[in-house]
């Protein structure tokens, strides 16, 4: 009896001493962590250069629009840089959670954890890199915002110098040809250089009178005058003396082409 119950101790003694073996948990959790930091190295790296890129873009101040999507860009990116603070933060936690468990020697609990932790830290890596990845083509989009911005800007300074000239002869008429409209209203932003050039122009000096005239295409009698009317309202909206547009008429063609002139009745002096 003595006997057994001694091999009973010996037996327990040497389930309790002996360790179980942690070699591939230790491997897979030493490649996790080494995954990880590699992502987040690269993150933050793209990250801080993607910061260093917003702080010196610069866009128009006249352009609202531009103004606040660069606001926009600046905020996307105070977002990710949380992202980032919140993957660290499970990383950190993740490792403080999985050295104890193995330290204990549970092989069980270690396996189980190991797959908790990664899929928790592998969500906050990638929701991070994804904000990364979308503020930068954010900025992709708003450089060539602001390059077309710029181009539209060229275009319409353009225009305005060669009808600043033409507002200083009597008689002469200013045709445009890129007004864009939407039923009767005019369609304001694929018109823009046409529109800034017009009222550039027409605010040049206070002695100019013109004669707006539209031809439209179309089977309503009236629409030809509802669309003078619309860049006669956006016109005068944007700064234009109404007593400038001397006249203001239209008229619609069922066939024939459509035609907006602006007749020189009292040049700039």
């Amino acid at each position: 009896m003595q006997t057994r119950i001694l091999l009973l101790a010996l037996t327990a003694l040497s389930f309790t001493a002996c360790p179980e073996d942690m070699s591939t948990e230790k491997a897979t959790w030493d490649t996790t962590t080494r995954g990880w930091a590699d992502r987040l190295d690269k993150m933050k790296k793209g990250h801080d250069e993607l910061a260093a890129k917003v702080k010196a873009f610069t866009v128009p101040e006249t352009e609202a629009g531009l103004v606040a999507d660069k606001a926009e860009l600046a905020k996307a990116l105070e977002t990710g840089t949380t992202a980032i603070t919140s993957a660290e933060h499970e990383m950190q936690t993740a490792k403080t959670t999985i050295e104890k468990l193995i330290s204990n020697g549970k092989k069980v609990q270690v396996e189980v954890a190991l797959g908790t932790t990664k899929s928790t830290v592998d969500g906050t890596l990638a929701r991070a890199e994804s904000l990364v990845s979308s503020a930068n083509s954010a900025l992709e989009t708003l450089t060539k915002k602001v390059a077309s911005a710029k181009a539209s800007g060229d275009a319409a300074k353009s225009r305005t110098d060669a009808w600043l000239n033409e507002v200083k002869k009597k008689g002469a008429a200013i045709i445009v040809d890129d007004l864009v409209f939407a039923g009767e209203g005019l369609d304001v932003e694929k018109s823009k250089v046409a529109l800034t050039s017009l009222v550039a122009t027409l605010k040049s000096c206070a002695d100019l009178k013109v004669e707006l005239s539209v031809v439209a295409l179309g089977e309503a009698a009236d629409l030809g005058t509802k669309r003078a009317e619309a860049i006669k309202g956006h016109l005068t909206t944007n700064g234009v003396n109404a007593a400038v547009l001397a006249k203001v008429s239209g008229i619609a063609v069922k066939e024939g082409e459509e035609k907006i002139s602006l007749a020189v009745t009292t040049p700039c002096k």
